[in-house]
């Protein structure tokens, strides 16, 4: 087998033909990021809020290209829960509140300690358990 002619110095990796172009577009892309970064911490929050302002299905989109694209959201976790379970969560946040509700003239209008287990009633004809 044939070897190469040497020139006596040896070719560094990074000075191969592809691997100018990877440098190339590496070192453009970060001083497009860089300029994109400076010009943001100059302008950027007062754009939000204009995009917000004036286009919001724009600023919609904005949020959304920036949320994870893998999220899961569970907005209703108390379908998993018994009523028993979802009772128990209610006494503890009444306990937890009741502080705050004793404050006079806080509370009106809102369910009083005493009622059923301290637990408001459904209003009537309303949810699951409304005549039909």
């Amino acid at each position: 087998m044939a070897e190469a002619p040497s020139t006596g110095d040896p070719q560094p990796h990074d000075q191969a033909p592809g691997n100018r172009t990877k440098r190339a577009k590496k070192t453009l892309a970060d001083g497009f990021l860089e300029a994109i970064r400076a010009d943001f911490r100059a302008h950027g929050a007062g754009v939000i809020a204009e995009v917000r302002a004036e286009k919001p299905d724009q600023y919609l989109k904005l949020v959304l290209s920036v949320l994870p694209k893998d999220i899961s959201v569970n907005i209703n976790n108390l379908d998993a829960l018994s009523d028993d379970e979802i009772r128990q969560r209610i006494r503890g946040l009444e306990a937890v509140l009741r502080p705050f509700l004793e404050k006079p003239g806080f509370a009106k209008g809102l369910a009083q300690p005493g009622g059923k287990d301290g637990i408001s009633q459904p209003a009537g004809g309303a949810g699951p358990q409304a005549p039909h």
